[in-house]
């Protein structure tokens, strides 16, 4: 018995009503009909009751829908999981680090576990790349620190896992009215406005942010469309103010003699908690990405 003619049994047991049963897998009347006969003959019992008005399966029928059902479950089950293995390539693909990253000490050995860099460029996000199938791993801001964001992750399947924490900067203009004091407090940041780039999604990106420098703390905030993280050698922040957690961001703008650095408020370090971030099917399977994750974790505790 072929697989085509199991389904076709079943759609027949499940109307009891040959019209129906061929009108839902798209054949007429007489060929659905033709094919259980066919059926019959073939397995040499009946499997349909056609003695009276309405159809009707006999014990054999019963018996056949029962495990043909399972056969089907058992077959689709085999095509999606098969499937799903066949887009997992043996090589995770990350989220390019710098070579500034404290976490690139981390990667687990390429032997072992074959990895390889994916540039995401400025204006995509690794939760973005994450859902379109870009990279399989990130190392990003742990945004299910936020509260608001952590059921997000949930509803969009996607996990995190706090690995540690980035000392963060606050970067002004020279000329900014901030810029000539010794230390700052949260009360100066009241009423200021802070820079996005384009590359961060903005909803995510300002609530931590907002968390970063206190919920208490009015600010606003605006996108600058940088296309590149070299801009920031020269673009104007003009009176707003620009958080940079990342190192290569950081180097960039302590370069530039135009521009202020701040790493703490009220004399305490600013930090954004940073996590490995994945899809969460990835998490749960014993999968390559799993088994990255696991190595990840065991050289950053050893180091």
């Amino acid at each position: 018995m072929k697989l085509e003619t199991m389904r076709e049994f079943v759609m027949v047991a499940k109307h009891l009503n040959i019209t129906r049963a061929a009108q839902e897998l798209y054949l007429s009347q007489p060929s659905l009909s033709g094919r259980m006969s066919a059926l019959e003959k073939e397995l040499g019992y009946p499997v349909l009751d056609r003695s009276r008005n309405r159809i009707a399966l006999t014990p054999a029928g019963t018996v056949l829908l029962d495990y043909a059902q399972r056969i089907i479950e058992l077959y689709d089950e085999a095509l999606a999981k098969s499937a799903r293995a066949a887009r997992l390539s043996p090589s995770v693909k990350v989220a390019a680090l710098p070579p500034t990253s404290p976490y690139r000490g981390a990667l687990p050995e390429y032997e072992a576990l074959p990895y390889s860099f994916v540039d995401l460029g400025l204006n995509t996000t690794a939760i973005d790349a994450l859902q379109q199938g870009l990279i399989d791993l990130a190392v990003e801001s742990d945004y299910s620190a936020v509260e608001a964001l952590r059921a997000e992750g949930d509803e969009i399947g996607i996990s995190y896992e706090r690995i540690g924490e980035d000392t963060c900067f606050i970067a002004l203009m020279a000329d900014h009215p901030l810029a000539s004091r010794k230390r700052l407090a949260r009360r100066d940041l009241d009423g200021q406005t802070v820079i996005i780039n384009s590359g961060f999604h903005f909803d995510r990106w300002s609530k931590m942010v907002q968390q970063l420098l206190g919920d208490d703390i009015k600010l606003g905030f605006r996108m600058n469309a940088l296309d590149s993280i070299s801009n920031l050698s020269f673009v104007d922040l003009g009176t707003s103010l620009y958080i940079c957690g990342d190192k290569a961001s950081q180097a960039l703008l302590a370069q530039r003699d135009d521009v202020v650095l701040f790493d703490r408020i009220d004399g305490a370090a600013l930090t954004l908690p940073i996590a490995l971030v994945c899809r969460t099917e990835d998490k749960h399977e014993d999968g390559p990405v799993r088994r990255f994750i696991d190595a990840f974790l065991e050289r950053l505790r050893s180091a």
